[in-house]
């Protein structure tokens, strides 16, 4: 799979981003460390963009098995997620509403995708605490 990503929508993610910090397109199906809930009832696809620290505790990222090479850099994404992207997507700014979405030939796959920071919680585990950025 490939993930091509707008310039103006790789400056807003890198205007984002903190020194060494490592990206993750994340498919919220209730898998993997960041999940809010063991399972999603979601009708829509929910992707979103996750920045963590380079040092976030690494327990449950083994589910991001698949690196994308963009213009950002890697990007971690789950294997199990790309049956949802096409072999050719694009991450773009929806101009009229100011959000980024996932589109492939066939049309818009993910609307609104949100970028988050997933920041390290000291106390009480290896949970990230999500911020919006």
């Amino acid at each position: 799979m490939k993930l091509s990503i707008e310039t103006d929508v790789v400056e807003y993610i890198r205007n984002k981003m903190h020194a060494g910090d490592l990206i993750y397109l994340d498919f919220e199906d209730g898998d993997g460390p960041f999940a809010n809930t063991g399972l999603s009832c979601r009708l829509d696809l929910s992707f979103r963009i996750l920045l963590t620290p380079a040092d976030y505790p690494v327990k449950g990222l083994e589910v991001y098995d698949e690196t994308l090479v963009t213009a950002l850099g890697p990007i971690k994404m789950k294997k199990s997620s790309a049956r949802y992207l096409e072999d050719e997507t694009q991450l773009v700014e929806n101009k009229a509403m100011h959000t980024l979405q996932l589109k492939g030939k066939s049309g818009i796959l993910a609307t609104n995708i949100p970028v988050l920071r997933i920041n390290k919680v000291i106390a009480g585990g290896n949970s990230g605490k999500i911020s919006g950025c």
